[in-house]
């Protein structure tokens, strides 16, 4: 290509970046004296800020991989075979051989991140960070490039997903590959992903005190991470855009866990179980998604329970710990490998004891004990001055010694469990059998804030849609939940319900409350709220008991059998069943786990309208235009 350029005009002396620059461009810009204006514009690597959008990012970051690679710098570290030995450069390594690090923030950063659906929302400072992110990438040594598919390969599910890295944090690139399928690196990716661990002079999020740190482009296949080194952020980011693409396939994409196993029924039947848990960081969805009954934990419950669950129980799979889209012939798991919160992990938890203390699990914030290996107890590491909460592990699925090889379904699904704790209404175990009320159960996503949600969160009631606000963008939670509630209708019509269960895992049956005045946009209500104290520098609510972990895995199994007797539930009836009896629990433990042992029916009803009136205001901001039925569901005079 030949540039015609007067000596003449200083402007258009052109340096070899420049004219690297004009290489690439097409022949429209084949410049010559008369043009210089638009010379000038040509020779900018990086646009002009206000002109920036998501599809000139995109370019511009593309022409600075060019300008790199013609100028003989390397632009690009393409999944890189020594990608590990490079992160144990910044690792930990424990005695038992694995590999840990540290991240500079501990929790994903949900306030400081921003969902650009359309281009006409694309204000000033959203645009800067682009650019400074662009400025960043042209400075810096070369990003590391990884990649993988999310969806098990050849099926309608699978998305390529290209994570570029900065060079300085290889072991988030390592890490995240170890999660996800092979990909061939030369085919063109389905998403990218721009993760930027620096501060970079980040503005804050337009009409907030928030930094503004994570901006996600739904419609244009691209997010951009910053300021964190957090596992979470990677992970999350290419599962948000997974999410919206199964939902463009024809599924919903759910935040559950993935388990299998077969019962023998009370009829002397087996009945393959396809279970998944949805529920939020902290709440259990990995403790009962990852969970099995084994030669060891089984002498628990010969103990407590007088039941051996082996002699019910066959074939048990583990097939997804995280996101999951749902279709109506089956489930699909969205990784290979799990990247599991390991907080309080005991060994009666065999699977997930076994994968995380493998010596191939890759920890993140994750404590020493005294002999130098992985410690989960939160005794050592601390977080803004408090015991650590969210320590954080890379397993493989086939170190949990419970892995058939298949993060797909072997069969539609037929058990749903909500986990949902919460400290007034709920009782330890429901099942819902109305499917409007199942639907808004799901839309609510109500829930009990966790430190690895968000240190500000803790210990506070909240309403997170789906359990999946964060990762939902692309549509609405609606079409997600309306979807799914369709998926209920055509089961019962079919003679196959889902059965479908709400837990009360991590909360209490009852904690100690006071009725308050809460501010719901312009209207205030009377509402309760709990009591907190802190302990160990962490709040938590006061009083009350909730279900141990084997109490709830006992309830599964007998509910799975057919086992467990039920009866109305005090305010709902038929819509909602309580259980009366469960083989193995006695009637005096199940009276515990009964919230109106505590309260007078007058006062769990007003219990109950105060937070039905609380998620119909969170319902209407975070999943407009849902059917009546399902909004009016739980309402009762």
């Amino acid at each position: 290509m030949l540039f015609h350029v007067h000596a003449r005009e200083p402007a258009l002396r052109a340096s070899f970046f420049q004219m690297s620059i004009l290489y690439m461009l097409p022949n429209s810009y084949i410049l010559n004296s008369y043009n210089s204006a638009q010379l000038v514009e040509a020779m900018q690597v990086i646009p002009p800020i206000e002109e920036l959008t998501p599809e000139k990012f995109k370019e511009a970051f593309r022409r600075i991989l060019e300008v790199k690679e013609r100028a003989g710098i390397k632009a690009i570290l393409d999944n890189p075979n020594d990608l590990f030995e490079r992160a144990k450069l910044y690792g930990t390594q424990y005695r038992n051989g694995a590999w840990g690090w540290a991240s500079n923030i501990w929790s994903r950063s949900a306030a400081n991140t921003v969902v650009i659906e359309s281009d006409d929302q694309l204000q000033y400072e959203h645009k800067l960070l682009m650019c400074r992110v662009l400025e960043h990438i042209l400075a810096q040594g070369p990003l590391i490039k990884v990649d993988g598919y999310v969806g098990k390969p050849g099926t309608k599910v699978q998305m390529h997903a290209t994570v570029y890295v900065d060079p300085q944090f290889p072991d988030l690139a390592y890490r995240w590959k170890q999660l996800v399928y092979p990909a061939p690196p030369d085919e063109k990716p389905d998403i990218e992903v721009f993760v930027i661990p620096h501060y970079l002079g980040n503005p804050k999020i337009p009409g907030t005190d928030n930094l503004l740190m994570v901006m996600r482009f739904p419609h244009h296949d691209f997010t951009i991470i910053t300021t964190s080194s957090y596992q979470g952020e990677v992970k999350k980011a290419v599962l948000t855009h997974w999410i919206f693409h199964v939902y463009k396939k024809g599924c919903t994409g759910e935040h559950a866990a993935l388990r299998e196993f077969t019962v023998k029924t009370v009829d002397g039947k087996w009945k393959r179980v396809i279970m998944a848990v949805w529920g939020l960081t902290g709440t259990g969805k990995s403790t009962h998604g990852l969970y099995v009954w084994t030669e060891e934990n089984a002498k628990i419950y010969m103990e407590q329970f007088g039941i051996n669950p082996l002699e019910y129980v066959k074939d048990q799979a583990i097939k997804n710990d995280d996101i999951v889209a749902i279709d109506e012939d089956r489930v699909y798991g969205s990784e290979r490998g799990c990247w599991t919160k390991t907080e309080d992990l005991t060994p009666e938890q065999i699977a997930m004891w076994k994968a995380a203390t493998s010596p191939r699990a890759l920890h993140e914030n994750t404590e020493f004990d005294e002999n130098g290996n992985p410690s989960f107890k939160g005794e050592l590491f601390q977080y803004f001055g408090m015991p650590n909460r969210n320590s954080r592990s890379v397993i493989y699925l086939e170190d949990t010694g419970y892995f058939d090889g298949d993060t797909v379904s072997s069969g539609p699904l037929n058990t749903a469990i909500f986990l949902s704790p919460g400290y007034f209404t709920d009782y330890a175990w429901i099942k819902i059998v109305d499917p409007a009320l199942a639907a808004k159960a799901l839309a609510d996503g109500r829930t009990i804030g966790h430190p690895a949600q968000a240190k500000e969160v803790i210990g506070r009631i909240r309403f997170v849609a789906r359990y999946a606000q964060p990762f939902t963008m692309g549509v609405r939670n609606t079409d997600h939940v309306v979807r799914f509630y369709k998926y209920l209708l055509k089961r019962i019509e079919k003679g196959d319900p889902i059965e479908v269960y709400m837990f009360n895992t991590t909360g209490r049956i009852i904690a100690k409350y006071e009725w308050v005045e809460k501010k719901l946009g312009d209207k205030t209500i009377m509402a309760p709220e709990p009591i907190l104290v802190e302990v160990n520098g962490i709040p938590k609510a006061v009083g009350g008991t909730r279900p141990t972990i084997e109490e709830t895995e006992l309830f599964i199994l007998q509910a799975a059998r057919g086992a467990v007797k039920y009866k109305p539930h005090p305010v709902w009836g038929e819509k909602v069943l309580v259980p009366a009896e469960v083989p193995g629990i006695s009637k005096e433990r199940l009276k515990e786990l009964d919230p109106t042992t505590y309260v007078s029916m007058d006062e769990f009803k007003a219990l109950l309208k105060a937070q039905i009136e609380e998620s119909k205001y969170w319902l209407n901001k975070n999943s407009p235009g849902l059917p009546e039925e399902i909004v009016n569901a739980m309402d009762f005079e």
